[in-house]
């Protein structure tokens, strides 16, 4: 037999859903990035809308950094990177 909308409804409030629902990805810097040859871009930084994609200071220069709970895999990051160095993964393989 099948829920009716109201129980349907019920479930989803209740968070009887959220285990089917696959995680998004997030954004993963490779080796190509400019920040590691020494280059000050921040451009994907500055594309990011959650403000996951952050700097820290490192001796040679700025490291990027992916803030995984902030980031929501909109992709953003990745279209505005001139390297290509930014690829969306699942958070089991960004780790």
């Amino acid at each position: 037999m099948a829920e009716t909308p109201d129980l349907r409804r019920r479930n989803f409030l209740l968070g009887r859903f959220a285990a089917e629902q696959p995680e998004p990805p997030v954004a993963v810097i490779g080796p190509t990035c400019f920040a590691f040859k020494g280059i000050a871009c921040m451009s994907c930084r500055d594309a990011c809308p959650t403000g996951a994609v952050r700097f820290e200071l490192a001796l040679g220069g700025a490291r990027p950094l992916i803030l995984t709970d902030s980031c929501i895999g909109c992709g953003d990051c990745t279209q505005a990177c001139p390297a290509d160095a930014i690829r969306l993964a699942q958070p089991e393989e960004a780790a």
